[in-house]
C-alpha cells in the first residue's frame, strides 16, 4: 500500500499543472502599446472613442449577445453599480443565495437595502426557483442569481417570477464568462449581468469588472455611476448623482482584449477535458461531479466541483481529505466553508442607526440574516471539494494524476486518521 505524501511518502505529482494567470505576447503587446500612448486613462466617464476600454466594452458586450457592456473597478462594485441603476436602495429586498462570495450580499448592504438570503439547489449549487419564489414579499425589488462554478441559473423560472412580480434580474457571473444557457450567452439572460476579472478568474486583469445589459436606460445610469454621476458633454465638475470613481484603467482594458481573444478555445478545452474527467472519476467510490441540472449547454467551469463522501474514505473528514489532496500535487481547495448565513459579521447586528439597514425605523421589520434556513447550502458546504479551472486546461493525460491521487488516499485513508 503506497505511503501518502502526508505521512512522508512520494507525491503522486510534483510537476505543476496549467499555470494562471496565463498569458502571451498579445497581453505583452496590448499592454505595450498602452504604455507608450501615454493616453493611460480611460476618460471622464470611462470608455472615451477611441480608448482600449470603449474597444473592450463593445467587443465584450458582442460576445455576450448584448448592447451594452460597462467596465467597471471590480466585480462587487459591478453588483453594486447595477443595484443603483435598478433604482434599488433603502426598504428595498433584493434575493441572494447562501453559497457565494460575500459580495453578492455586502453589494445589497451598499445601497442600504435588505439581502434575503435563499437556499441553493443540490444539482448545480445554483440559487432554488423554489426558495425565492417563496422569499418575495411585496418589497422584493432584485434579485441576484449565481451562476455558481459555471453552471447556469434556471433563468427561465426566475425570469417569470420577475415578470409576475415585478422586480430586476441581476445576474451575477463571476464564475460564468461565456457560459451557454439552453443555446443563449450568460449576461444577456436578466435585466443586467456582472461579471469579474479578479486574478482567479476565468477571464482577468488582476482586478475588474463589467455590467452587462441591453436596456440603454440601465446601460446610461451604470455609466453615470461609475464615473462621479457626469452625463454625456458636460463638464468634469457637474454631477447629477451620489456617485465615485469605479472606472477601469486602460491597461487593465488592454490585457482584457487578448484574453478575451481565446476565452472560446480555452473553454472548449475546459469542457472537453472535464467531460474526460468525469469519465475517470466515475469509477472510484466516495466522489463525483456535480452534475448540474442539464440546462447549461457550455460550462464557464470557473470551478471544477466534486463531492466527497467521507464514509468512503474511513470517515476521514472533507478538509483532512483537502490537505491530502494537495500534499499529493493535486491543487484543490473546500470553496465555501459554510453558507454566507454563518459569516461572523451576521452573527452580531449592532442596534440603531449602527445597525443600518437591519435596524434602521423605516424598514419596519425585523430580518435575521442568520437565521435564514439553507438545509441545502449547508450540505454543499460540507462536501464540496473545488478544482481550479485552469488545472482543466492542462493536457488529458496529466489529468489522470487527480484520480491516481484519488485512489491512493482512499487505499491508505485509515494513516490520516
Amino acid at each position: 500500500m503506497p505511503q501518502l505524501a502526508m505521512r512522508g511518502g512520494t507525491p503522486v505529482r510534483t510537476a505543476k499543472f496549467f499555470q494562471w494567470p496565463h498569458y502571451d505576447e498579445s497581453e505583452l503587446r496590448n499592454a505595450e502599446e498602452v504604455i507608450r500612448s501615454r493616453r493611460w486613462f480611460s476618460g471622464m466617464r470611462g470608455a472615451d472613442k477611441g480608448t482600449k476600454t470603449e474597444e473592450f466594452e463593445r467587443r465584450f458586450a458582442d460576445y455576450h449577445e448584448c448592447d451594452f457592456g460597462i467596465a467597471c473597478a471590480n466585480g462587487t462594485v459591478a453588483l453594486e453599480i447595477a443595484l443603483r441603476a435598478a433604482g434599488v436602495g433603502a426598504g428595498d429586498e433584493v434575493i441572494v443565495p447562501a453559497v457565494t462570495f460575500i459580495a453578492t450580499l455586502s453589494a445589497v448592504l451598499q445601497v442600504n437595502a435588505i439581502p434575503i438570503v435563499v437556499d441553493t439547489q443540490y444539482s448545480d449549487h445554483c440559487i432554488s426557483p423554489k426558495a425565492v419564489e417563496a422569499a418575495i414579499t411585496d418589497r422584493t425589488k432584485a434579485i441576484i442569481p449565481v451562476h455558481f462554478g459555471g453552471f447556469s441559473c434556471n433563468m427561465d423560472r426566475l425570469m417569470s417570477l420577475a415578470k409576475q412580480h415585478k422586480f430586476v434580474v441581476i445576474e451575477d457571473a463571476a464564475h460564468a464568462h461565456g457560459a451557454v444557457y439552453k443555446g443563449r450567452k450568460i449576461g444577456a439572460l436578466g435585466h443586467m449581468a456582472t461579471f469579474s476579472f479578479q486574478e482567479s478568474k476565468t477571464m482577468t486583469a488582476g482586478e475588474g469588472g463589467i455590467v452587462t445589459c441591453n436596456d440603454p436606460g440601465f446601460a446610461e445610469r451604470c455609466i453615470m455611476f461609475r464615473s462621479c454621476g457626469r452625463k454625456e458633454d458636460e463638464s468634469w465638475y457637474v454631477h447629477y448623482d451620489l456617485a465615485v470613481n469605479y472606472r477601469l484603467a486602460e491597461i487593465q482594458s488592454a490585457i482584457l482584449l487578448a484574453q478575451l481573444d481565446r476565452l472560446d478555445d480555452q473553454l472548449k478545452t475546459k469542457n472537453e477535458n472535464a467531460a474526460f474527467l468525469n469519465d475517470l472519476l466515475s469509477g472510484v467510490s466516495g466522489i463525483e461531479p456535480v452534475p448540474g441540472d442539464g440546462s447549461t449547454d457550455r460550462n464557464g467551469y470557473y470551478l471544477y466541483l466534486l463531492r466527497y463522501f467521507k464514509g468512503e474514505f474511513s470517515g476521514v473528514s472533507r478538509n483532512r481529505f483537502v490537505e491530502a489532496l494537495n500534499a499529493e500535487g493535486i491543487p484543490s481547495h473546500i470553496g465555501y466553508p459554510w453558507p454566507l448565513t454563518k459569516n461572523p459579521m451576521f452573527q452580531e447586528i449592532e442596534d440603531g442607526a449602527k445597525g443600518c439597514p437591519y435596524t434602521c425605523p423605516y424598514y419596519g421589520k425585523e430580518v435575521s440574516v442568520k437565521d435564514a434556513a439553507v438545509p441545502v447550502s449547508e450540505k454543499i458546504c460540507e462536501e464540496t471539494v473545488v478544482i481550479p479551472h485552469q488545472v482543466l486546461l492542462s493536457p488529458p493525460k496529466e489529468l489522470e494524476d487527480i484520480v491516481k491521487a484519488i485512489r491512493k488516499i482512499q487505499q491508505s485513508a485509515a494513516e490520516l486518521l
